[in-house]
């Protein structure tokens, strides 16, 4: 569930991992309405443990306090983040540790269109009227 991600990583965020549940409801308002980069981060990690429930695997336990998060939700939170679309596993071990030589592999960049500027169309026509010479 995206929201038991979102408890995850808002109690992260608090000093010593505790926070009040009045606390956390205030937290979960502002970063719902703080745009769809957000809603899309969590929305992907909660993607990868479709099955999470942060109470009974121990990540986050409650008492008359608040909530607070757990040294073993700290480090699930920590695996669940370290996966990027640039170490899934996608294929088998053997088949990656060995590539082809000469192979180029680009990892973590993101290409951006030039802009290039505009020729000047008067330029242009003059380049085309220009006579062409012979060759002696």
């Amino acid at each position: 569930m995206s929201i038991q991600v979102a408890i995850l990583k808002i109690l992260v965020s608090h000093v010593g991992g505790k926070a009040t549940l009045d606390s956390l409801k205030h937290d979960l308002a502002i970063l719902s309405s703080s745009g769809d980069d957000w809603h899309a981060r969590i929305k992907r990690l909660a993607s990868r443990v479709p099955e999470l429930d942060i109470f009974s695997n121990r990540y986050v336990v409650r008492d008359v306090e608040g909530w607070e998060v757990t040294s073993a939700g700290r480090e699930f939170l920590r695996a669940l983040e370290a996966v990027t679309q640039d170490n899934l596993p996608s294929a088998p071990a053997a088949e990656t540790a060995i590539r082809a030589e000469g192979k180029l592999i680009v990892v973590g960049h993101r290409f951006k269109s030039r802009v290039r500027p505009q020729r000047d169309p008067e330029q242009s026509t003059l380049a085309r009227r220009r006579p062409i010479r012979e060759p002696h």
